[in-house]
């Protein structure tokens, strides 16, 4: 895949109370702060300003290893949440799953930390299909 990425991700910590059905869990969730732009092979995506994500869902005894945060899996986790949850009619799982572990790449992940990534999203991640 080729990515373009031309601004970074700019985000705040959401309100507590904040409604996010397509997330569950009590996990920290995080607002995108002005729309967002990528382009995967010459399509360009938008993750819109308001959207609300929660990083990478990482079991908590990994968190050592790889926090929610963990910087090459950032902007990745957006736009895979943003896939999963609002483009699931309009990109296929294997997509998303595949872009999430580009954007990785894209911003310096060895590739064997972005094959495990991509490994369990593509195993246990659960979208609208």
């Amino acid at each position: 895949m080729q990515i373009q990425i031309p601004s970074r991700l700019l985000t705040y910590k959401a309100p507590s109370d904040l409604k996010t059905p397509w997330l569950k869990g009590r996990g920290t969730r995080w607002v995108v702060a002005k729309d967002w732009w990528v382009c995967i092979d010459g399509v360009w995506y938008c993750v819109p300003k308001g959207y609300v994500f929660n990083g990478s869902s990482i079991p908590w005894w990994l968190w050592w290893l790889f926090p929610p945060t963990y910087a090459p899996a950032w902007e990745a986790s957006c736009l895979h949440d943003w896939f999963y949850s609002h483009l699931w009619r309009q990109v296929s799982k294997t997509f998303a799953d595949s872009a999430f572990r580009a954007v990785m790449l894209y911003h310096g992940a060895k590739s064997w930390i972005a094959d495990s990534f991509h490994w369990a999203i593509s195993r246990h991640g659960k979208g609208g299909w």
